[in-house]
């Protein structure tokens, strides 16, 4: 065997009593010992092969920290090891919760003014002196709207709501119970369902992101993310340029903020217990004489079981693992009527979250209710999905005078029309605070929970890695090949307690390539497999595939039962040998003799 230079395959190979000494060999014209000179010496080139003993499978232990575990992997793998897709649900919940909660919770109580004072909470105060106009607190007020607090100045219901505002007592009910009851909700539930929200940033923001891809907006991490505490994620999933065009869910770090996550403490270990699927076989370079090489049985050098908890073995991750990031969501530049009737309206605009969620919250909603009526007229009154109208379509009955009410239209549409206006005016006099398409609120976020606690992001992990386990173990030691000696055949044991095996190299056998390629050795045999005759022709073909009790059909194979041998191969260089092999009994202890002959050359001249 080659001294190694790669240091992450003998990391996992000094466990393995199957990786250590060397092929005995001698050289040319070494007698036999005194024991078995019965057998006289016949060629020169004469070798020492041990015979195989048994192959059972070995456990490779790996345990790793952080640091340690970028090295076995290297950056570029570990950035394409998957090892969650993480619900984004609960943690898009908290960020919604904690935006909405930054200037108090009097959005909470059934009144008009919710008092809200952005310097009570860390991130209210990150908005700055002049927080009351802008767009952080704008979409503040747009999370805690409710029917109690909803502001319409500037909106087509601003006088049908002036209308039961000025004239207390006059009716047996007022606008945010009208509000209320029209949507189906309780006075102080938010007009626009968190639920629905988180949704609708789903699909349309998270989803539409070419790092995450799926309507289910499920964020990818991979082993490198984690390793690296989750800082690499505004890189991921920040803003796209070019034809892609997205404005990104994070915003890059700077000097001011960096994101991280504590999900892996700095006492973070995993353990890890693969079984090799290495076999270290000795035998004969015909052209050169004896070595050995690894051989792989199954698809990969290692055998990983993630999902058996004693397999492996991950501590050090937080009970309530939390994320610091940096949210933020882009408006479009001009006024949205209806997202559905404008092509210019991305998925990822702030108008059509609101109205996508909007749809989700009432895409079914019926309701009729006449408020003022006059004999059989109804002078003042509300209709959703009614007169053959689909469910959703809001139309609105009003026959007083100096009172407009909205066109007929979808109530996400009628919602959405609501929401921008609110967005603009965050003081809420009815006066644009914040220009059309300078809506950008950026919100530093601290302390999020991610969602799922740090046991059941251990569990999520297993089948996830399991279904990339081939993968990952030919990253640790998928080049062993490089160690190998380049034989053309070797022994091997076809059973256990069975007499040994001759066999051929075959493809799977992988052999440095003396070219330098980086890539095994091309298999380049003509007539690979052993035969009576030096003109290898078919019918003196002593070898074969199929053995009885052998699983493996790939190779060609001669059994070596005790005695001497004489057979003929021809290596890739299109040179004939003649291999006679004495065979001692097992119980004997002594090695096998191999002598060489080079008898013909099948190369072209």
């Amino acid at each position: 065997m080659r001294t190694s230079t790669r240091r992450r395959f003998w990391l996992l190979c000094l466990p393995l009593a199957a990786c250590g000494g060397s092929a005995t060999t001698e050289p040319a014209g070494v007698d036999l010992p005194a024991e078995v000179d019965p057998y006289p010496p016949i060629f020169a080139n004469r070798f020492f092969l041990a015979l195989p003993g048994s192959e059972a499978p070995e456990d490779v232990t790996l345990d790793l920290d952080k640091a340690k575990a970028l090295e076995m992997f290297g950056e570029e793998a570990a950035r394409q090891i998957r090892v969650l897709d993480v619900d984004s649900t609960a943690l898009l919940g908290n960020v919604l919760d904690s935006i909405r909660d930054a200037c108090g919770h009097g959005f909470r109580l059934d009144r008009k003014d919710p008092r809200y004072d952005c310097t009570q909470t860390p991130l209210g105060r990150t908005f700055g002196p002049a927080w009351r106009t802008s767009a952080e607190f704008a979409l503040v007020r747009l999370l805690g709207m409710t029917p109690a607090n909803t502001n319409l100045s500037g909106t087509s219901l601003e006088t049908f709501a002036k209308l039961l505002e000025q004239n207390p007592g006059t009716f047996r009910f007022d606008f945010p119970a009208v509000l209320a009851e029209t949507l189906g909700i309780g006075r102080t539930d938010p007009i626009v369902p968190t639920e629905a929200l988180v949704r609708a940033l789903q699909e349309n923001l998270l989803g539409t992101h070419p790092g995450i891809g799926n309507p289910e907006g499920r964020l990818p991490v991979t082993l490198y993310d984690a390793l690296k505490d989750l800082s690499t994620l505004p890189e991921k999933f920040g803003p796209v340029a070019g034809s892609v065009g997205h404005p990104g869910v994070l915003v890059p770090d700077d000097g001011h903020f960096s994101t991280r996550s504590d999900v892996l403490g700095p006492d973070f270990r995993m353990r890890v217990v693969a079984r090799s699927n290495l076999r270290r076989v000795r035998g004969i370079d015909l052209s050169t004489g004896g070595g050995d090489m690894f051989v792989m049985e199954g698809s990969a050098p290692l055998s990983f079981d993630f999902e058996d908890p004693a397999r492996l073995v991950i501590e050090g991750v937080a009970d309530v693992p939390t994320v610091d990031m940096r949210f933020s969501t882009v408006e479009a530049p001009h006024f949205v009527a209806s997202c559905e009737a404008d092509p210019a309206c991305r998925p990822f605009f702030l108008e059509s979250t609101v109205t996508s969620g909007s749809a989700r919250a009432y895409g079914q909603r019926s309701y009729d209710r006449c408020y003022v009526r006059l004999d059989d007229d109804c002078l003042v009154g509300v209709e959703i999905g009614q007169r053959g109208a689909p469910p959703g379509w809001i139309t609105f009955e009003n026959a007083i005078r100096g009172v407009s009410v909205p066109e007929p239209r979808f109530l996400w549409d009628l919602l959405g029309e609501v929401a921008q206006i609110a967005l603009h005016d965050p003081t809420g006099d009815g006066r644009q605070d914040i220009a059309e398409g300078a809506a950008r609120p950026v919100f530093a976020l601290r302390g999020v929970p991610i969602g799922p606690r740090g046991a059941e992001l251990v569990e999520e992990m297993r089948p996830t890695l399991q279904s990339q386990a081939d993968f990952m173990a030919n990253v640790i030691v998928g080049r062993f090949w490089e160690e190998n000696d380049d034989l053309d055949f070797y022994v091997r044991r076809g059973a256990e307690g069975g007499p040994p095996l001759l066999y051929f190299v075959a493809p799977s056998d992988r052999r440095p390539d003396p070219a330098g390629s980086g890539a095994p050795k091309p298999y380049r045999y003509e007539r690979p497999g052993f035969f009576a005759r030096p003109d290898l022709a078919e019918e003196s073909r002593v070898s074969r595939r199929d053995i009885a009790g052998v699983s493996d059909t790939e190779h060609e194979k001669a059994p070596l039962p005790p005695g001497e041998h004489v057979f003929y191969a021809e290596d890739d260089a299109e040179d004939v040998y003649e291999i006679r092999i004495w065979v001692p009994d097992d119980e004997e202890g002594r090695d096998m003799v191999v002598d060489l002959d080079k008898v013909a050359s099948r190369r072209p001249r």
